[in-house]
């Protein structure tokens, strides 16, 4: 299973391989994270994921609201157990709850993955479907005009 630091690294090797702005893969490896994250917690899980790529390290938290009767465990936490953590917490606050990436990292990484692997085709196909029809167009275009201009004379 690959660690954060072989997540950050890959990031790197795709940016420099694929012509891909590192924010975009960064923010594709967010979203792998995001979708795995909804798989264990729900569709209303809020997250705070932050990358590294300095240290090579992937932060996730989950941010739970504290309140007395938990109605949606994905997004909840009961006032009892957030006063485990803190005996300050109060119906309302938000509950900070760090993520391990080994945790579902597997999951997170072939989600990530799916969504790069995508966009990297994306991306290969777009210049050259936009490129190849649009110059033979153009010069199909100014033989034809050219011609044109020559009878015409």
């Amino acid at each position: 299973m690959a660690n954060t630091t072989d997540v950050v690294s890959a990031i790197r090797e795709l940016t420099n391989t694929k012509q891909l702005e590192r924010s975009e893969l960064i923010d594709l490896l967010k979203d792998g994270l995001h979708a795995a994250l909804v798989k264990r917690y729900g569709p209303n899980v809020r997250a705070e994921i932050g990358i590294d790529e300095l240290k090579g390290s992937i932060r996730i938290v989950v941010l739970k609201t504290v309140v007395e009767a938990v109605e949606d465990p994905g997004t909840q936490v009961s006032l009892e157990e957030a006063r485990y953590e803190d005996p300050e917490f109060q119906p309302g606050d938000v509950l900070e709850e760090e993520v391990p990436f080994d945790q579902f990292g597997r999951t997170a990484v072939q989600a990530a993955k799916q969504r790069i692997i995508q966009r990297v085709r994306e991306g290969e196909r777009s210049p050259s479907a936009k490129s190849s029809p649009a110059r033979s167009a153009s010069c199909s275009r100014a033989k034809c005009n050219r011609s044109s201009a020559a009878k015409s004379s």
